[in-house]
């Protein structure tokens, strides 16, 4: 398994086109230099050929393409039970207890193919204990036979959780997902990946990654349910349960005929007799995904994700009347609205890219963050969102940054105005050619002609200088070295709100 030193070496060697030496990585990382030499072997180990590379006297470099192709492809780590950790086993075993529930099964017969002592089953068996009771539901032992029991609902969460544990949760493709378990037949993931064709069919639309994922996961859980456990009739099946949805069902007749297709065409594939619940439930994942193109909910919940949007973009500082200020709001509170239901049916996403977009987009990731949690507790969010959709908020902030820095009118600026400017300017234009590059200046030619240059929105200047209007001042070595370079695109993407 990859430790976090580990990744942080990669992350590290992936933001440099050149050698690193051992000692730059150690002190970057923030370990010796003899754990870099064994961290990085380690790494090297754990693909099928060695992404990092070493020179004498150079240091280390990473093979980027390399990495890429086998990103996320570790089989070392998934070929057997002995190499999972504690966690990962732990995790299985529970999902085996929860898909069997409240059906009793053997000890043995659970934990045979891993190989450890009856004091770490017991171990095990504690630890897993105190984690279903989070969801109400508990395990029972008599002699070598164990159990869990708990209401469907329950059950249900605790199964999608340690899923989320799971890397299944992380690809992109249903084909990936459905490679991770190894009891989905071909005939099962035919017929699910069938379902959401008929989802995409009836909608006229894609449904893109992570809610593809979501929607097979469920219906896989579904099928293992009924085939498996003994599913007992949910206890909020009353009359107050069917009211509370009714409204939800009148206000999405599309989705509630999709869904109903879904379990009925489920059921005839099991041959079980599947309750009309399970309807309300796939609605509510067909009401939590954002599609490719947008579909009316109902106008509380557009309204509530307006006035978020709001609150993003002014914490952004950004210019509200701007069409692409518009263009963003559109794009947050397309994906708002189906959060808000993710958030209020306690659906998780898992987002896979997570990890780079905290690493590219750390400023706006930082400040949506903290924005989210004002907004949750001035109850402007009624939940707390997770790392995951604060990252998928994030894409569409990057996205505006982006668009909006190739519009940027740049200044270059030094003392003279001469010579190493221009220099610049050349370096400038070759690293960032969509910038528009309005003119070179000194220091002195600026201050006494604040005017001429009142549109400008960024200064790239070698020496400081107080900027006048509305634009901001980026300084640079006159070499406009890799740190400079970095800087100004970290400035560009991130943040002309700083």
């Amino acid at each position: 398994m990859m430790t976090k030193s580990g990744d942080k070496i990669i992350s590290v060697l992936s933001k440099y086109d050149r050698f690193v030496t051992s000692k730059e990585l150690a002190n970057t990382v923030g370990v010796s230099t003899k754990t870099i030499y064994r961290k990085i072997s380690e790494i090297n180990k754990n693909y099928q050929s060695p992404i990092i590379k070493s020179e004498p006297g150079k240091g280390y470099i990473i093979d980027y393409e390399q990495y890429l192709k086998t990103k996320g492809h570790d089989t070392k780590n998934s070929t057997s039970a002995l190499q999972l950790t504690p966690l990962e086993r732990r995790n299985e075993v529970m999902t085996v207890l929860l898909f069997n529930a409240p059906q009793a099964i053997n000890i043995n017969d659970v934990y045979d193919k891993y190989f450890i002592s009856y004091d770490l089953v017991k171990q095990d068996l504690l630890t897993i204990g105190k984690t279903l009771s989070k969801f109400h539901i508990n395990l029972f032992r008599n002699g070598n036979q164990i159990k869990v029991e708990g209401k469907e609902q329950q059950i249900r969460k605790a199964i999608n959780n340690a899923l989320l544990q799971s890397k299944a949760m992380n690809t992109e493709s249903i084909n990936d997902f459905a490679s991770e378990f190894k009891d989905l037949s071909h005939q099962d993931n035919q017929f699910l990946t069938t379902q959401i064709d008929w989802i995409q069919k009836s909608l006229h639309t894609t449904v893109p990654y992570p809610y593809n994922i979501n929607i097979f996961s469920h219906l896989y859980v579904l099928i293992k349910r009924f085939r498996y456990g003994k599913v007992v009739k949910a206890d909020e099946e009353s009359n107050e349960f069917y009211d509370q949805y009714q409204q939800i069902i009148n206000d999405n007749p599309k989705f509630w005929k999709i869904s109903t297709d879904v379990v009925k065409n489920t059921a005839d594939y099991i041959h079980r007799e599947i309750p009309e619940i399970e309807s309300y439930y796939l609605l509510e994942y067909l009401i939590s995904m954002r599609y490719n193109h947008d579909f009316q909910l109902n106008d509380s919940i557009s309204a509530d994700s307006s006035e978020l949007a709001d609150f993003y973009i002014k914490g952004f500082k950004l210019d509200e009347g701007s069409s692409k200020t518009k263009s963003l709001k559109n794009d947050l509170i397309s994906h708002i609205r189906p959060m808000y239901n993710r958030l209020k049916n306690h659906i998780v996403i898992v987002n896979k890219l997570l990890k780079d977009i905290r690493s590219e987009y750390s400023n706006i990731f930082n400040r949506l963050q903290k924005l989210s949690q004002q907004a949750y507790k001035t109850n402007l969010l009624p939940w707390p969102i997770s790392s995951d959709e604060v990252g998928f908020l994030t894409l569409y902030f990057a996205k505006y940054y982006e668009e909006v820095s190739l519009n940027k009118k740049v200044l270059v600026m030094c003392a003279s105005g001469v010579g190493t400017s221009k220099l610049l300017y050349a370096k400038i234009h070759r690293n960032f050619p969509n910038l528009d590059l309005v003119g070179i200046t000194s220091k002195s030619d600026y201050e006494k002609d604040y005017d001429k240059y009142s549109d400008v929105d960024v200064i790239v200047s070698t020496v400081p200088v107080v900027a006048k209007n509305h634009a901001e001042v980026v300084l640079s070595s006159a070499m406009f070295n890799l740190q400079d370079r970095n800087r100004l695109s970290r400035y560009i993407n991130e943040g002309f709100s700083g």
